[in-house]
C-alpha cells in the first residue's frame, strides 16, 4: 500500500520547501506587451544606463501554462502573483487578474511537491494580460550530507557542492542546524534553447552591481536544493560559504570565459542578482557561493526591448506560438538565444542583446521554423512592427459556436485544447470560437468546451488540425457538471467543500493503481482533507481506503483497522470526474476514538 502520509507530508511541507536555488538565465523569455495596433513604435531609452525602478507598479493580468519536463501539463502547482495566487486546472492552467506588479519586471511563483520551486518575470503589460508557459524540473535527491562534519555530492553530470562543518542553518529561522543536509543538484543545458528558457527561473535579465539590467550570456547552470529530513530549507550559516561545480555546456565549452559572473536570483524581483565570480577548470566553472538559489554562470551585456507583433497573412495575430531569437549565422534552437510565445493578440517582446546581429523565428510546435526574419540592435530599445510572411502550411484557424444546454450562445466560458503539445485555452465572445495559431500538419488534438455561467462542460472531442480554418461547427458545452465536492460526516457532523470556493483534486498513481483525493486550501496550499484508495481505475466496489485526514479527527487523521469499501460510479480520464462513496467505523490515528464517518465526493482527475 502506498504510504499516504508521504504524500500528505509532501504537499503539507509545500510552502517550506526552499524556494529553489540555482539555475540561469541565458536564453530569454519574452515578455508579452500587447499593442493597440500594427504600426511600428519608436523607442529612444537607453537600458544599459537606466538603473531599474521596481517602485512603479501596475495594475495587469498574467495567464499560462505549467508543464514538466516531458511537456506534460502540472496540475495543482499554486501560483502566485503579487498577493493574489491560483492553482493550475487539470490542462496546466491558471489565470491571476488585476493584480499589481512592478512595471518592469513583474513575476510569478510556482510551487508543487516534488518541482524545484520557479518564477517567471516578464514586464507587467498595463491593465491587459501577460502570457507565459513554465517548465517546473523535477527535484530528486544527489546524495546526503552531514551538517557536523560537511562534505561533498556530486551528480552523475558533474555537478558539485560541498558544504562547511557547523556552517548549516534553518532558513525559516536561522537556527543552527545539526542533522542530515539532503542535496539536490542538477545542471540544465544552456544549448537546448526551448527546454532551457522554459525551465530557466525569471528571465534573461540580470541587475548588476551598480543597479543596472543587463542580458545574461549564460555558459553554466545549476539548480541546488538543501533540506532537512522533513522538507525544511536548509541554508549556509552568516560568515561561512560553500563551493559549487557548474558543468560547462559541450557547445560553449570552447568560447567559455577562464572567469566569470555568477548570478543568483533574487526570489523577490524575479531578476538575477550579481554577486560573486566563478573559474574555469577543465569543462567547470568552480565558484564560492554564501547562499543557495539559482545561480548562473554568465557575462552580463548591454540590452535593450524589442516588441513584435506576429500575424499571418489574413493579418489575423497569432496566439501563444513558439518565437526565437538567435545571433545571425548561428543554428536555430543551439543556444545564447531568446525564446518566448506571443499573447492572445499575437505580441511578444523583452530583452534582448544591444549592437547585435539577430534573426528572429517563428516556431512551430514542432520546433521548427515557420517564419524568419533577420535584424540588427543598436542601444535603444527597439519595434519590429507587424510581422507577416508565408508562414506554410502550419497556420490553422479554429472557428466554431458555443452553445449552452438551453441552446443559447455562450456568453462566458472557453474551449481548452489540448494532447499533442497543442495546449490552448480559447475564450468565447458571445457564443463565437475564433482561434488562429502554428500546429504541426495534420496533429489530432483533444478539446472540451466549458460554460463558466452554467457549471457544464462537453464531453471531451477530437479534431485533426489541418491548414487554414477548421470549423468546429456547433459546440454544445453541455452534458457534464464541472463542479467538484467532497460531502463527509463525522459523528453525524457534517462538513461540505465545493468548488470553486474550494480547490480540490484527483491524482492517479503510475501506474494506476492508486488514487489520491485531495481538498487544498487556496491560501496555504496544504491539504485540509484528503484520502488515498487502491483498485485502480475501475468501476464497482473493489476499492479499499485505509487512512483519512482531516481537521474532524481529533489528532487530525484517522485510520480503518478494516479497511472501507469505496464504491466508485464514475471514473473518466485527465480532465473528467472521479466519483464515489464510501462509509464505516474509523479510528483516530492517535487517541483510538471511535468515529463513524461516511464520504460522498466528486472530484476532477487532474493526471
Amino acid at each position: 500500500m502506498q504510504d499516504l502520509s508521504l504524500v500528505y507530508k509532501t504537499i503539507y511541507f509545500m510552502k517550506k520547501i526552499s524556494l529553489p536555488l540555482l539555475l540561469a538565465a541565458i536564453i530569454l523569455f519574452f515578455i508579452p506587451s500587447c499593442r493597440k495596433n500594427y504600426a511600428s513604435e519608436t523607442y529612444v531609452e537607453i537600458i544599459d544606463t537606466t538603473p531599474a525602478d521596481l517602485t512603479v507598479k501596475v495594475n495587469t493580468t498574467v495567464a499560462g501554462f505549467i508543464s514538466d519536463e516531458s511537456n506534460k501539463p502540472v496540475a495543482g502547482a499554486q501560483v502566485i502573483a503579487g498577493s493574489k495566487q491560483a492553482i493550475t486546472d487539470a490542462y496546466g492552467y491558471f489565470k491571476i487578474s488585476n493584480t499589481v506588479l512592478p512595471k518592469v519586471a513583474g513575476n510569478i511563483q510556482v510551487v508543487k511537491a516534488g518541482y524545484y520551486t520557479t518564477w517567471r518575470s516578464f514586464t507587467s503589460p498595463e491593465n491587459k494580460e501577460a502570457f507565459v508557459r513554465v517548465q517546473m524540473l523535477t527535484r530528486t535527491e544527489t546524495g546526503i550530507i552531514s551538517a557536523t562534519t560537511g562534505g561533498t555530492v556530486t551528480a552523475a553530470d558533474g555537478a558539485k557542492v560541498t558544504l562547511p562543518a557547523n556552517g548549516i542553518v534553518t532558513a525559516a529561522n536561522g537556527a543552527a542546524y545539526t542533522g542530515q543536509v539532503h542535496v539536490s543538484v542538477r545542471p540544465i543545458d544552456v544549448a537546448t534553447a526551448a527546454n532551457f528558457q522554459r525551465a530557466t527561473p525569471g528571465d534573461s535579465r540580470g541587475m548588476d552591481t551598480s543597479g543596472l539590467l543587463k542580458y545574461l550570456k549564460s555558459s553554466a547552470v545549476v539548480a541546488v536544493e538543501l533540506t532537512n529530513n522533513t522538507g525544511d530549507r536548509l541554508q549556509i550559516a552568516p560568515g561561512f560559504t560553500a563551493t559549487v561545480t557548474m558543468p560547462i555546456t559541450p557547445a560553449l565549452a570552447a568560447a567559455a570565459p577562464a572567469s566569470i559572473v555568477l548570478w543568483s536570483l533574487d526570489e523577490t524581483t524575479g531578476l538575477w542578482k550579481q554577486e560573486s565570480t566563478a573559474v574555469k577548470s577543465g569543462n567547470t566553472y568552480v565558484g564560492t557561493v554564501k547562499h543557495f538559489s539559482f545561480w548562473d554562470a554568465a557575462v552580463g551585456i548591454p540590452l535593450v526591448n524589442f516588441t513584435a507583433q506576429v500575424l499571418n497573412s489574413n493579418l489575423q495575430p497569432l496566439a501563444n506560438v513558439p518565437v526565437v531569437i538567435t545571433y545571425a549565422g548561428q543554428p536555430l534552437n543551439a543556444g545564447h538565444s531568446a525564446f518566448g510565445y506571443t499573447d492572445a493578440n499575437g505580441n511578444v517582446g523583452g530583452a534582448i542583446p544591444a549592437n547585435a546581429s539577430l534573426v528572429l523565428d517563428v516556431l512551430t510546435t514542432c520546433a521548427t521554423s515557420a517564419y524568419s526574419h533577420p535584424f540588427s540592435t543598436g542601444s535603444s530599445n527597439i519595434s519590429l512592427g507587424a510581422l507577416t510572411g508565408n508562414l506554410g502550411q502550419n497556420v490553422v484557424t479554429i472557428t466554431g459556436t458555443m452553445l449552452n444546454c438551453s441552446g443559447q450562445p455562450v456568453t462566458n466560458g472557453y474551449v481548452q485544447t489540448y494532447d499533442q503539445g497543442f495546449y490552448n485555452r480559447i475564450y468565447v465572445n458571445n457564443g463565437s470560437i475564433s482561434f488562429t495559431g502554428l500546429a504541426c500538419t495534420n496533429t489530432v488534438t483533444s478539446y472540451i468546451a466549458v460554460d463558466n455561467v452554467t457549471q457544464q462542460q462537453s464531453t471531451p472531442q477530437t479534431v485533426t488540425l489541418a491548414p487554414g480554418v477548421n470549423n468546429l461547427g456547433t459546440v454544445s458545452a453541455c452534458g457534464t457538471s464541472t463542479v467538484g465536492y467532497i460531502n463527509y460526516t463525522i459523528d453525524g457532523v457534517t462538513r461540505t467543500m465545493i468548488e470553486p470556493a474550494d480547490t480540490l483534486a484527483a491524482y492517479v498513481s503510475s501506474p494506476a493503481t492508486w488514487t489520491t483525493v485531495i481538498h487544498l486550501s487556496a491560501l496555504v496550499n496544504s491539504p485540509v482533507t484528503s484520502f488515498q484508495f487502491d483498485g485502480g481505475v475501475t468501476l464497482g466496489t473493489g476499492h479499499k481506503v485505509s487512512d483519512i485526514w482531516s481537521p474532524g479527527y481529533s489528532s487530525g487523521r484517522a485510520y480503518a483497522p478494516v479497511p472501507l469499501t469505496v464504491t466508485i460510479t464514475e471514473y473518466g480520464n485527465a480532465g473528467g470526474f472521479i466519483k464515489g462513496s464510501f462509509s464505516g467505523m474509523v479510528l483516530d490515528f492517535l487517541t483510538n476514538a471511535v468515529h463513524n464517518v461516511s464520504y460522498d465526493f466528486r472530484i476532477k482527475r487532474y493526471n
